[in-house]
């Protein structure tokens, strides 16, 4: 009886260790990342984001590799209903814009890194600007043009100066853009 509890003890504290080592903050591992706090703001980032791509049938599911988390669609409360709309709605939480913000941060870290200190002179090196301007497939589509208040939004957070007026105007926009139609050639 002895020799077991001599293993497990010390087999827990070892466990223990480990799992504390995983939680390392975002400063010890070198990422530099947009502002945190101008991304939760009321009106900000997050809550473009949260409207604009969290919906259920979009980012706001488990299965991708960019979850958007608030009262759009993926929650962090189960029993949270995927509205925003009073009284049955609950906005989304502090917790909800952290865990978006983890996210979006952490689908590249090294490039992340090289967006955010040159200002975001280039954010289309990141793979979610890219999709959203329409310059790699992406499911959802070609969402915003560059220089339009969607992208201002995005692009200005990089930079560590968010525009929230654009961030307010691009929550304002439908949550999709339609296909441009087909052109028709003359027949002679």
């Amino acid at each position: 009886m002895t020799s077991v509890r001599a293993l497990v003890v010390p087999a827990a504290l070892f466990a223990a260790a480990l799992s504390a080592g995983c939680s390392v903050p975002q400063s010890r591992i070198g990422i530099d990342a947009p502002p945190e706090d101008q991304f939760a703001a009321m009106g900000s980032v997050g809550d473009y984001l949260d409207h604009r791509c969290g919906t259920i049938d979009c980012h706001g599911q488990q299965g991708r590799n960019l979850r958007i988390w608030g009262c759009w669609g993926l929650r962090l409360d189960v029993d949270a209903v995927a509205s925003c709309i009073p009284p049955i709605g609950v906005p989304t939480t502090l917790d909800e814009y952290n865990a978006t913000y983890r996210s979006l941060v952490g689908l590249e870290p090294a490039v992340m890194s090289t967006v955010v200190q040159t200002h975001a002179t280039n954010p289309e090196l990141l793979t979610f600007i890219r999709k959203a301007r329409g310059l790699e497939s992406h499911k959802g589509g070609h969402l915003v043009t560059p220089g339009d208040p969607q992208d201002t939004c995005m692009v200005s957070w990089l930079a560590g100066n968010t525009d929230m007026m654009a961030c307010q105007m691009a929550q304002l926009l439908p949550t999709f853009n339609a296909p441009a139609p087909p052109t028709q050639s003359a027949s002679p």
